[in-house]
């Protein structure tokens, strides 16, 4: 039993140290790539904790690789544009100068009623004040209203008419 904690004691610290080194602070900032890592970690971890038997030292090895393979792709990922779009995805505007493109919309498999819920989650009500929505590569929604939708700016004037409908 205490060879049982004393691996999973080791076990836990290389895990939280590999968090660390991927830089990530909640699991919804994750992409894709650096999600696999963290599933494949968990994996890797547990299967020396339930079977005494079998080396640790295959369970470390494997994650540093692992690890080294995730800095080393977001490394090439800084530096390839191509790459980065490849493992990330890019962002995909829904909503251009005030048109709903339900393509894309079919495309990243949302529905409209998933993106007026997103939409309110940002203070927006109604979408035939919406000029621009994109949604980006971690699946959050960034909108931009029409001009005489946004709020107006503290020490400036606001030209026309605020709030009028067309």
């Amino acid at each position: 039993m205490l060879i049982t904690i004393i691996r999973l004691v080791i076990l836990y610290c290389m895990i939280t140290l590999a968090i660390r080194l991927m830089g990530k602070r909640q699991v919804g900032e994750l992409q894709p790539t650096e999600l696999v890592v963290t599933i494949l970690l968990s994996e890797l971890v547990a299967i020396p904790i339930q079977d005494n038997s079998l080396p640790m030292a295959t369970s470390l090895i494997s994650g540093a690789t692992l690890i080294s393979l995730e800095i080393i792709f977001s490394v090439i990922s800084l530096k390839s544009k191509r790459f980065r779009e490849l493992t990330q995805g890019t962002s995909i505007p829904v909503i251009v100068k005030g048109k709903l493109d339900t393509n894309q919309l079919n495309n990243l498999r949302i529905s409209l009623d998933d993106l007026l819920e997103a939409l309110r989650q940002k203070d927006v009500f109604d979408v035939t004040q919406v000029d621009t929505c994109i949604v980006e590569t971690n699946g959050q929604i960034s909108v931009l209203l029409k001009p005489e939708f946004q709020p107006m700016e503290k020490g400036k004037k606001q030209s026309g008419k605020r709030g009028q409908s067309l």
